[in-house]
């Protein structure tokens, strides 16, 4: 165990002073976060705001005190498109409580981004309050507006902006006549949590980002220390010494799972300041250490068939580039060719970014949850076997 101990400290500092391996390891995954999520927040997202409207009031209908149809033809000219151009808001209208479910249940799956509900009684509170404020006095309530929106999200912040324009510039119209300079109708405004189903891509993207930070440790940190030392002759001077291979890949195994939790720690740090919504419990847990599991293998399996320092980092390269960008780690790979997709329900990468996703609650895997663990499994496997029988300790 001392032997083990030793090695894995000496490995440790030789990591530590290298800036390449700090570089990479640490801080090039935080940089491609935060680049990644700046410039694909909105992907899944519609470019037009969609809102629903609930108009609830049935008193003074068909004359003049129809103040909710005021509010009604206003969202309804905001849903015109004028001179070719895209109109503001797409807009659902309704006036039945099926209909107001039927809503926050679209809005809970992100199909809508907003929800207006007029009340029952709303025309008749108008009323009073203009003849309260006409007398001086203050009896009663002021009119409200119920605006249903989804938590964290964008688009639905963007769509109560324009719903309160639209109720400050009703207020503006009755405020010239009673000369009142307060709210005339107030917004009261509701947060929906959204469904598993809603998209968000920095939710999408951390998970990526932590299978890959997780998967470069093992092919360019395990992959450049054991070709380097074999060319150097390093490993050959080991096992001079009072040290087996078994001690020396426990303490080169170890030295790796100490840099990647440094690296989930980070990650899932700023995860969280840039707004990620990522349940963990036992499932999600399990699959984050699944996934140091399943990718340690790779920098090996690459060490046991290149030939020198060069030509295994080239190797890395190569399977960094399928991995990441081919295994749905950045982005969905449901709508890609055909061709991409037969290459990506091939790769680990893929079934590790579903298992984690849908163990951490943020979106239904799209493969079944046994070969979310099968696939991955397997290549582990199989790259354990070989590289156990082929590596050579001696170039």
């Amino acid at each position: 165990m001392k032997r083990i101990v030793s090695i894995f400290k000496a490995l440790m500092i030789s990591s530590i002073r290298s800036p390449s391996v700090i570089f990479w390891n640490i801080f090039f995954p935080v940089i491609l976060l935060l680049i990644l999520a700046s410039i694909f927040t909105n992907i899944g997202k519609g470019v037009s705001v969609k809102i629903a409207l609930v108009n609830e009031a049935t008193t003074f209908q068909n004359t003049n005190m129809n103040f909710a149809s005021y509010i009604s033809d206003a969202f309804k000219s905001l849903s015109v498109a004028t001179d070719g151009k895209t109109p503001i808001l797409t807009l659902e209208a309704g006036s039945t409580q099926q209909f107001l479910n039927e809503s926050l249940e679209k809005l809970k799956n992100g199909k809508i981004n907003a929800v207006v509900v007029i009340p029952q009684l709303f025309n008749t509170q108008v009323y009073t309050t203009l003849l309260q404020q006409k007398s001086g006095l203050s009896l009663f309530s002021k009119p409200q507006v119920e605006i249903y929106t989804l938590q964290n999200s964008q688009t639905s912040d963007v769509a109560f902006t324009i719903l309160s324009s639209v109720l400050e510039s009703f207020n503006s119209e009755f405020l010239k006549s009673s000369g009142n300079n307060s709210d005339f109708v107030s917004p009261v405004t509701e947060y929906i949590s959204k469904s598993g189903q809603n998209f968000s891509y920095v939710d999408f993207v951390v998970p990526g980002i932590l299978i890959m930070a997780v998967m470069t440790v093992s092919l360019f940190g395990i992959t450049d220390d054991l070709l380097v030392q074999r060319e150097k002759k390093v490993l050959r001077k080991l096992f001079v010494a009072p040290l087996n291979k078994s001690e020396y890949f426990f303490a080169m195994i170890f030295s790796n799972i100490v840099i990647e939790i440094i690296q989930i720690s980070i990650i899932i740090a700023i995860g969280f300041w840039l707004g990620a919504t990522l349940n963990f419990n036992g499932w999600s847990i399990f699959y984050v250490i699944f996934t140091i599991v399943a990718t340690l293998p790779l920098g090996f399996f690459i060490a046991s068939f290149a030939k020198s320092a060069d030509s295994g980092n080239a190797m890395a390269n190569i399977f960094n580039f399928l991995f990441m960008f081919l295994g749905g780690l950045f982005f969905p790979i449901t709508s890609v060719p055909f061709a991409v997709k037969a290459v990506a329900y091939a790769l680990p990468t893929t079934y590790l970014g579903n298992g984690l996703r849908s163990a951490m609650g943020i979106m239904s895997s799209p493969t079944p949850a046994y070969l979310n663990v099968i696939v991955p499994a397997a290549w582990a496997i199989v790259m354990g076997i070989y590289s156990i029988k082929t590596f050579k300790w001696e170039a």
